[in-house]
């Protein structure tokens, strides 16, 4: 039984409201009223503080790097996004962010909030069920219980802190997750969480809408005081997060870090990240490595102020953040915009919301802002970038905190020209170590094209053309020995893909049955590693899936013994490609790793070929190749055949593996014109 406290209040006589008989009365009337305690804590008016202060008051992290109470000091940057939350106008909160810079604990602590200052039913949506049930069991009830002024609101009974729901006394909290309609429907909610929206998918059913519409949707209610959080690491310009922020935001904020040496207040942008190029020396006085994994381990990185060039270390760099404060993104002009007057000083997040009012804001928060991220990591990540697309991809998205856009430089012959080296048809440059052949089987005859790989992944085209026979595939592949420049050594391919894509060619026979036959026959013979590939019908995980055993033809023909087809991305291989040719067309990126150069007698027929197709936006904003000028495609899709053969996933590793098998034959001889030499111990295939 609860305690009960007593209350005395004191009436005048002369209150209006007071009934006749009452006012009757002779002497002092008096009336004892009884509250229970739970009564006076909620008649009990409290002060209001901003989310900021109260997380330092109530809220103790548990599974931190930094366990204990909530310092706003660690990640300064947060308390502007907690603050922003609750200002009455807000409803929508968009948060595009870089992973490991707090922002979804930032989300939490507003939540936390809400249960003591301003309860009302919550949903958490996340991106499948068990990131759901995870995410509850590991975050959000560890913050409940963890904090005294929180689990004051737990009711104590067993069944009401489940993995799918929390009950507490006076609100609950759902867990729900994109892929199911039931989980986001039927329930009026006042607050939204959506984490990690990039990884929801299109709809949460075939008869339903997307995940973020049905969420919404459930805040109808509560339209006047609800608040919606959107957080996520962005993807692509067609994902969630970035739609969101550039098309839903009304505004977006940076967040703008003082210099710990002269004061200035500035946006941090990733140019300002130095590192010490081979023949330049450090702030330290030392010359040091391009190698991100030096550069990394040793924290060879640092930031410099573009106003008093003052180099920043990790450590200023937290200085500088700690110091720094949110302000509005001034919008750039439009090419050819005329602009009327000088641009306005962009103003801090206080200043703009009492001005503005606005209902959607938006945050941005590239990596370099976290106290957990060194500066020389978004440094090594861009190096190797700079030779691996999909590395590429990851910094754009986990440091920058942007979509990754391929831009295609070629969009005439010239500018593939570019790519053409000194290398002559059908030579192997002397840095190569293995050679891989795509053939686009057409109904009269085969494309091919044959390319030379070193360890480091840059290649170069050596051969492409047309067949006209089975015969005439056979002899190339196992017959056809290329000459390596400058050594009088010679190489034979060593791995190929042979597309199984094809229309009727008999009255009995497809071109993929005819395909299926000759690989069975030939898979292995020379030691060459001979795959069947088809196009992939979906996106699929990575660029190659190897699919089941095939024991039979698509028409019922019985094959000699089974046979797995390698299902190939076309739409990330060709992406690949152009990345490639992409830095072998540019001058200051033809030495980089990952380079797809051109012989120098390549055509006018092999550069029509490559420029048939298109990347362009379909009706959903996603991107896709189209071959737009309806012209023979045929040795793109052979070089991207060809690529397959390097990647990771072709069976047996990809090319960077077996780079180690052919380094363990070289021997270094001692050094000439003081410059070592290396000899190839054992001449073939490699």
């Amino acid at each position: 039984m609860s305690k009960i406290s007593m209350l005395i209040v004191h009436i005048p006589r002369i209150t209006p409201w007071l009934p006749p008989s009452l006012l009757k009365t002779i002497g002092e009337i008096r009336h004892r009223v009884q509250f229970s305690d739970p009564e006076r804590r909620i008649f009990r008016k409290r002060r209001k503080i901003p989310v900021s202060q109260w997380c330092e008051k109530f809220r103790v992290l548990t599974m931190s790097v930094l366990p204990g109470k909530w310092r706003n000091s660690v990640t300064p940057y947060l308390a502007g996004i907690m603050d922003a939350s609750f200002f009455p106008s807000v409803r929508t909160v968009i948060i595009c962010k870089s992973p490991q810079v707090g922002g979804t604990e930032s989300v939490l602590n507003c939540i936390g909030y809400a249960i003591d200052r301003d309860p009302g039913p919550v949903l958490c949506v996340y991106p499948d069920e068990m990131t759901a049930r995870e995410n509850n069991s590991d975050r959000i009830q560890p913050m409940i219980k963890s904090s005294p002024r929180l689990r004051s609101y737990m009711t104590g009974a067993d069944d009401d802190s489940n993995m799918l729901k929390i009950r507490l006394t006076h609100m609950p909290i759902y867990m729900a997750w994109a892929h199911s309609a039931a989980r986001l429907g039927n329930k009026p909610i006042r607050y939204v969480v959506f984490d990690e929206t990039d990884k929801y998918p299109e709809t949460s059913g075939k008869r339903e809408t997307d995940p973020i519409s049905l969420g919404q949707a459930r805040t109808i209610t509560y339209r006047h005081n609800c608040k919606i959080w959107k957080i996520s690491t962005p993807t692509t310009e067609a994902g969630n997060i970035w739609r969101a922020m550039t098309e839903e935001a009304q505004v977006i904020f940076d967040y703008w870090a003082a210099c710990p040496a002269c004061n200035v207040l500035q946006k941090m942008t990733f140019r300002q990240i130095k590192w010490a190029h081979k023949t330049e020396p450090g702030p330290d006085g030392k010359s040091h490595s391009e190698e991100p994994e030096m550069i990394e381990a040793e924290k060879l990185a640092w930031y410099e102020c573009p106003h008093c060039l003052a180099p920043w270390n990790d450590y200023d760099r937290d200085v500088a953040v700690r110091n720094g404060k949110w302000r509005e993104r001034i919008k750039e002009k439009a090419e050819g915009e005329l602009s009327e007057g000088p641009v306005p000083a962009p103003l801090g997040i206080a200043e703009y919301l009492k001005l503005h009012r606005p209902v959607k804001i938006a945050f941005h928060l590239p990596s370099w802002l976290s106290p957990f991220v060194s500066l020389s990591s978004p440094a090594s990540a861009f190096l190797r970038g700079m030779g691996d697309m999909n590395k590429f991809k990851d910094f754009h998205n986990k440091h920058l905190a942007e979509p990754w856009k391929l831009t295609i430089v070629s969009r005439s012959s010239e500018e593939i020209f570019a790519a053409r080296c000194d290398l002559p048809p059908q030579t192997v440059p002397e840095a190569a170590f293995a050679l891989t052949i795509g053939i686009d089987v057409q109904q009269h005859g085969f494309w091919f094209a044959v390319r030379a790989w070193s360890p480091e992944i840059t290649s170069w085209l050596i051969h492409y053309g047309f067949l006209a026979t089975w015969d005439d595939v056979e002899k190339l592949i196992f017959e056809s020995s290329y000459p390596v420049a400058d050594t009088g050594r010679s190489m034979r391919i060593f791995r190929a893909c042979v597309d199984t894509g094809g229309s009727k060619k008999y009255e009995d026979m497809t071109m993929t049955e005819e395909t299926y036959f000759w690989v069975i026959k030939n898979h292995g013979r020379g030691g060459c590693a001979i795959w069947g590939t088809k196009g992939a019908s979906h996106a699929i995980a990575g660029k190659l899936s190897l699919g089941p055993g095939i024991v039979s033809t698509p028409s019922g023909k019985k094959l000699p013994e089974s046979i797995r087809i390698l299902t190939v991305d076309t739409e990330k291989a060709k992406d690949q490609y152009h990345y490639r040719l992409k830095l072998a067309i540019k001058p200051d990126t033809r030495d980089l790793p990952g380079a797809a150069f051109l012989h120098a007698d390549t055509g006018n027929d092999y550069v029509a070929q490559i420029l048939s197709e298109e990347k362009q936006k379909d009706e959903k904003g996603r991107d896709s190749w189209v071959n737009v000028h309806s012209r023979p495609n045929h040795l793109l899709d052979a070089e991207i055949l060809a690529g397959s053969c390097a990647e990771m996933e072709f069976p047996g590793g990809g090319l960077r593996l077996l780079a180690a098998y052919a380094n363990r034959d070289q021997v270094t001889q001692e050094p000439k014109d003081g410059k070592p030499t290396t000899k190839i111990k054992k001449p073939g295939r490699w």
